[in-house]
């Protein structure tokens, strides 16, 4: 008996070693269990996608209407938290040792934080949703008027700007306060340490907050990359004329997944980082050139209304509830500013756990300027030169763009362009900057799932980065082929009233860290 159990544990010890030599150090509950779950999603994305997909909407539907208020005031309170960090007692500690210097160059950092933070999403939004609140103003204006146009990227601002970066701040401080110095695993359940301390590693709190983790950062960027397949489409169809069949597109999505992974395999400082810079410079040429070859005064002059429309009612549109119509069907809060807060709160456990593995040598002042006022600022000028010269060339008969963009929501740049000297060229840059973007997301995706598997790992092993980049193209594949994708993206969002208990917590956590290492005598 005694021999057999020897032999049994002999051969487990075999399994593990081998499972550990191709994959590392692994989290064996986290790695099943966030297998088997989207193992369950493909199959009813399958069978059933929309039996899925309308329950999960409805569930959607029912948070975005029930929870309007909550939603408004937790993305308040993440901001007051961020500004509060930035300019209290605690601004100069610093995320790691007080030897510590920065892993990354400022640049270099912006880059990935942006390839990060904003991807694809931007060239998607960038047109359409400025021109969306032009033709559909809530409020401060008549729809479709001169008046219309500031008050649209005023709408935009407050959607892409200080509010949504200041989740993403939220989600990754702590995160990198207690991963650098207090040598704690890079995870999201980290940010719980300054309440749990050393029970973090192996409480059921840490459990779930990684699980939950895995699934949002899967789910968020498996969508992404489909979503972003329908742009590359139309790109690829308006550049070169060709069609692309569902099987060429399922080519498409086999060489970005080979790309990406190759990129993760490589490491943050060689594939991830030189492509991200790459792509900032690319991205910015093509603001500049419209510009330099657009409206430029009249921009200029949209800029400094709008942005003055947006600091002058600021307070307002951060707490309107449009309380006084609760009985009407499709509220536009819930079409787009609540729905905008559970998208970016969704996103928070991969970006923010992101943005803090980037981050070491920092102080909390430094992080929070350049994660939360900078990409604003940056938001707000990228928004005001696409955006604007959007709304322009829609009111002066140029092009038909807000027909474009309802037919296809990932045809607004390049219609735009079609108007432009030198359009054409410009259109090529910008579907190379798409192509960018999606292979650094599912990178920095993957590397950060890889990350979580691995218990933490700085340096997860090549075998788990490219396992999970597998899984993460795959499901693209599955749930595009079988119209699962709306399902997965609106089960993210779900995901997200939860996870805000978990960023309450983490906002709890790091003050009482903070205060402790004060008292400790840690901070210099």
């Amino acid at each position: 008996m005694e021999t057999m159990e020897h032999g049994t544990v002999k051969e487990n010890n075999g399994l593990s070693g081998t499972m550990e030599k191709l994959l590392g150090k692994t989290d064996h509950q986290l790695f099943w269990i966030t297998l088997i779950i989207f193992g369950v999603i493909v199959v009813f994305g399958i069978l059933t996608p929309e039996k899925l997909a309308s329950g999960l909407q409805a569930l959607q539907a029912f948070i975005t209407t029930h929870f309007t208020w909550y939603y408004l005031l937790f993305t308040s309170a993440c901001l007051g938290f961020s500004v509060w960090a930035a300019m209290g007692p605690y601004a100069q500690m610093k995320l790691g040792r007080e030897d510590d210097t920065p892993e990354f160059s400022t640049l270099a950092w912006l880059a990935m934080l942006f390839s990060a933070g904003i991807g694809l999403g931007f060239i998607f939004w960038g047109i359409a949703e400025p021109l969306y609140h032009y033709m559909q103003t809530p409020y401060g204006a008549e729809p479709g008027s001169a008046q219309a146009v500031p008050v649209a990227l005023q709408i935009s601002y407050l959607h892409w700007g200080f509010h949504p970066w200041s989740l993403y701040a939220v989600g990754g401080l702590g995160i990198a306060y207690f991963s650098f110095r207090h040598d704690q695993p890079m995870t999201i359940a980290t940010a719980l340490y300054g309440l749990l301390g050393e029970q973090t590693r192996n409480s059921a709190w840490s459990k779930v907050t990684n699980l939950v983790t895995a699934f949002a950062t899967i789910a968020g960027i498996s969508t992404a990359l489909g979503l972003g397949i329908l742009s590359i489409k139309f790109g690829l169809t308006h550049i070169t004329g060709i069609e692309m069949t569902p099987g060429m597109t399922i080519f498409v999505l086999l060489l970005f997944m080979a790309a990406y992974i190759a990129s993760s395999v490589s490491g943050l400082k060689r594939g991830l980082k030189y492509m991200s810079l790459i792509n900032i410079w690319l991205a910015f040429s093509v603001i500049a050139f419209i510009f330099i070859a657009g409206p430029t005064l009249q921009l200029l002059d949209l800029f400094t209304d709008s942005l003055g429309l947006y600091l002058s009612n600021f307070i307002t549109m951060t707490f309107w509830s449009d309380s006084m119509d609760q009985a009407s069907e499709g509220k536009w809060l819930g079409w787009w500013t609540v729905f905008y807060w559970a998208f970016w709160i969704a996103w928070v456990p991969f970006v923010g756990g992101f943005i803090a593995r980037i981050s070491k040598g920092r102080t909390v002042r430094e992080f929070i300027i350049w994660v939360v006022l900078i990409p604003s600022v940056v938001m707000f000028v990228c928004f005001d030169i696409y955006g604007g010269a959007a709304i322009l060339a829609e009111r002066s008969g140029a092009v038909e763009l807000w027909k474009a963009v309802q037919t296809d929501m990932g045809s607004g740049i390049f219609t735009l362009l079609t108007v432009y000297p030198f359009g054409f060229f410009a259109s090529i840059i910008i579907f190379i900057s798409l192509v960018i973007f999606l292979i650094t997301s599912a990178d920095s995706a993957s590397f950060l799932v890889a990350m979580l598997m691995s218990k933490g790992d700085l340096e997860p092993k090549s075998g788990m980065k490219i396992l999970w980049g597998i899984v993460l193209g795959s499901l693209s594949i599955i749930l595009l082929q079988t119209d699962g994708l709306k399902a997965l993206q609106t089960a993210s969002i779900v995901c997200a009233l939860p996870f805000t208990l978990v960023m309450i917590a983490m906002m709890v956590s790091m003050v009482k860290g903070f205060r402790k290492d004060r008292i400790d005598g840690n901070e210099k």
